[in-house]
């Protein structure tokens, strides 16, 4: 695992966001990063990559969890 990289880093992106506007957030903060849009109640790969941000959303395609990489 990279030293340099903090796996709890802060987006910005609060709950309640839009998910395409938490996409455009996090992309801006760093682009080689792979995000991945989700519901929250999806089964999902448990493998752990520092490249990749999950965003979970709700039924209403907003953020209901805070996103992390992962």
């Amino acid at each position: 695992m990279d030293p340099n990289i903090d796996p709890e880093e802060d987006f910005g992106v609060e709950i309640g966001t839009p998910s395409a506007d938490a996409v455009a957030a996090i992309k801006a903060k760093d682009p080689s990063l792979q995000v991945d849009v989700l519901p929250s109640d999806c089964m999902m790969t448990m493998d752990y990559r520092l490249d990749r941000v999950r965003v979970m959303v709700d039924k209403d395609d907003t953020v209901c969890e805070k996103p992390r990489r992962g």
